[in-house]
């Protein structure tokens, strides 16, 4: 099961996706955004994805924490300020 949701409070906006998954090993929590960090097979991966969107987030001024429980879950939660002037597409 994936869970999605949203929240706007005191100049942040917030997205938490969680999952009901096989969860991330405690010793492979503190790597999962490192460059090429991946738990696939060879051929499998690159371990570039939580990379990547580490540095899309923080390039944004945002925050990122990750929560997981081998057997339960996953949970990612995003923080962002909230934008002060309109983003020109």
């Amino acid at each position: 099961m994936l869970e999605v949701r949203t929240m706007c409070s005191n100049g942040t906006v917030e997205v938490e996706v969680a999952d009901t998954g096989v969860g991330i090993a405690h010793d492979n929590l503190n790597r999962i955004f490192d460059p090429f960090f991946t738990t696939k097979n060879v051929g499998r991966g690159t371990g570039l994805g939580l990379s990547v969107s580490y540095g899309i987030i923080k390039e944004h001024a945002g925050k990122i924490d990750v929560r997981s429980t081998q057997g339960k879950g996953t949970s990612f939660r995003l923080e962002f300020p909230v934008a002060r002037k309109g983003v020109h597409v």
